[in-house]
């Protein structure tokens, strides 16, 4: 036995009554009524294709073309993301090269073979060197230096040696006071860091 067959052998069956009914009510009607039943049958046919297949393919189609230019500009979003995550990457590397090859000088010796030849011994009154973790693998070197009677020019100089030294020293902190009895100079506190691995 086939189940298809038996299925269509049945729907035959249930649908000939109504179809029979169908005929002999549209046999009765005049032939005006009949082309107007008929007229209205198939609008009503053409409204349902329309409404339960062809609107609802289109309204699908449109988001799927809005899907793909999202996944299009998803994909272009990803692409500069991977790019600016490599080139950080790249820097990332190059600081801890520096890092590594800076491992045998402190930060406060390289600071004070900076500072001593610029500014002099006699000017720098202290140098307070220290330390804090940053995350589980880096640790931050700071170093305060206080510096009284230095001219604006040196302290520049002194700025300028700092950040352009090879690898540049950043300059963390800065706080400038002109001296009361001597107005040509200042009073400077420099505070400085670097990043290294713990």
């Amino acid at each position: 036995m086939n189940p298809a067959r038996d299925a269509s052998g049945t729907l035959g069956r249930l649908v000939a009554p109504l179809r029979d009914r169908a005929a002999e009510a549209l046999g009765r009607l005049a032939p005006r009524e009949r082309m107007l039943v008929l007229g209205a049958g198939a609008v009503t046919l053409l409204l349902i294709v329309w409404l339960g297949v062809v609107e609802p393919l289109g309204e699908s189609l449109a988001r799927l073309d809005r899907d793909v230019a999202r996944s299009r500009d998803d994909a272009a979003t990803i692409g500069e993301l991977v790019v600016r995550y490599s080139a950080l990457r790249a820097e990332v590397d190059e600081l801890e090269k520096a890092a590594a090859s800076d491992q045998g000088a402190s930060l406060f010796a390289q600071l004070e073979s900076i500072a001593v030849p610029i500014a002099g011994r006699e000017r720098i009154v202290a140098m307070n060197p220290s330390t804090r973790a940053v995350g589980n693998a880096w640790q931050e070197e700071l170093v305060e230096v206080r510096i009284e009677g230095i001219t604006v020019r040196a302290l520049v100089s002194l700025l300028h040696a700092v950040e352009s030294r090879d690898p540049p020293i950043a300059v963390e902190r800065l706080a400038v006071k002109r001296q009361y009895k001597d107005q040509s100079r200042v009073d400077a506190t420099v505070v400085v860091s670097r990043l290294r691995p713990q």
